[in-house]
């Protein structure tokens, strides 16, 4: 029997008597130690499904040639919750307190005892700690290319105003006295959180105010986005929540606009505020579609920002 044969028959034999069957092998650097059962891999030896490994103070690697992912995790059993079916979790990162700090290797992941999962980045030879955010408030600005929403001067610039009327509009296209008109935003995003813009009023009867609010809710009181006399064209930058009470109807982005003296508005969108939600790529200043793209990426751009804010911090490097 030849060294290699040898070596095949103890391994099977050896994961007979564990009771399991192999997972791999992903080269010298893989060690699995079964804390359970009659029998345990050696270093070199297969991770064994269904058993503790302890790798000890060896990494444990596993690389791939193939074109799909590397690694799939995946849980086939499931749960029923009053009725509800719910898959069971893959992957468990388990809390061991405040689990990584700067000093850790870069690409490490872990979970403090509060549930917050932790990532070490690093650049530039400087490494920090970024948090993952996970939770319902979590949200992100995304700046567009600026972009015309409405300008009820143009019939054409009208068009994503989804209640225009004679009532709310008058000939002209002016938003009248005491009317409120609805802007459809799903040009721009699904399910945002909020907008970055600007208004711009012109041509106003009469001094009054103009209030933009999220769709969907009562108008605030005592409450203006922006004030005007008679006349007067005047501008202000405005963040507000986006609203989208009206999904069953295919309403699932809106603003309303509120006039209390009959006025042109003009809107324009700066960015917008999204969780779950997403911008459509193609009015991102650096979408695939844009001619100019920045030598460095987001993510490298926030790095090297965050690298720089951490030299302060010898013992970081």
């Amino acid at each position: 029997m030849t060294e290699h044969e040898d070596k095949t028959v103890n391994r099977r034999r050896l994961l007979r008597r564990a009771g399991t069957v192999a997972a791999g092998v992903a080269g010298t650097t893989v060690v699995g130690a079964a804390v359970a059962g009659p029998a345990q891999a050696d270093p070199g030896q297969a991770v064994l499904q269904g058993a503790a490994n302890n790798a000890g103070a060896t990494t444990t690697a596993l690389t791939s040639t193939g074109a799909g992912a590397t690694l799939r995790l995946e849980n086939t059993s499931t749960t029923t919750v009053d009725g509800t079916v719910f898959a069971r979790p893959s992957l468990q990162l388990t809390p061991r307190g405040n689990v990584l700090n700067p000093a850790s290797e870069a690409g490490s992941i872990g979970m403090d005892t509060d549930g917050n999962i932790q990532v070490v980045a690093e650049f530039g030879g400087y490494k920090y700690l970024e948090y993952v955010h996970t939770t319902g408030n979590s949200n992100q600005i995304v700046p567009i290319t600026p972009q015309r929403l409405v300008d009820t001067r143009s019939a054409a610039s009208r068009a994503r105003i989804v209640n225009a009327s004679s009532t709310t509009l008058d000939s002209s296209g002016r938003l009248r006295d005491g009317q409120t008109i609805h802007i459809d935003l799903s040009d721009f995003v699904n399910f945002g959180d909020a907008l970055f813009g600007n208004l711009t009023v012109t041509t106003a009867v009469a001094g009054g105010f103009v209030q933009i609010f999220p769709f969907g809710a009562p108008r605030p009181a005592n409450f203006s986005t922006i004030n005007y006399l008679t006349n007067q064209v005047l501008s202000n930058s405005f963040m507000s929540g986006i609203g989208y009470e009206d999904v069953e109807n295919g309403l699932t982005d809106a603003i309303s606009v509120y006039a209390a003296r009959t006025t042109h508005i003009i809107i324009d969108v700066v960015a917008f505020v999204v969780g779950v939600g997403s911008v459509h790529p193609d009015i991102m200043p650096f979408s695939a579609s844009a001619s100019a793209r920045s030598a460095e990426s987001a993510e490298q751009r926030k790095a090297r920002r965050a690298a720089a804010a951490m030299k302060s911090t010898p013992s970081w490097q």
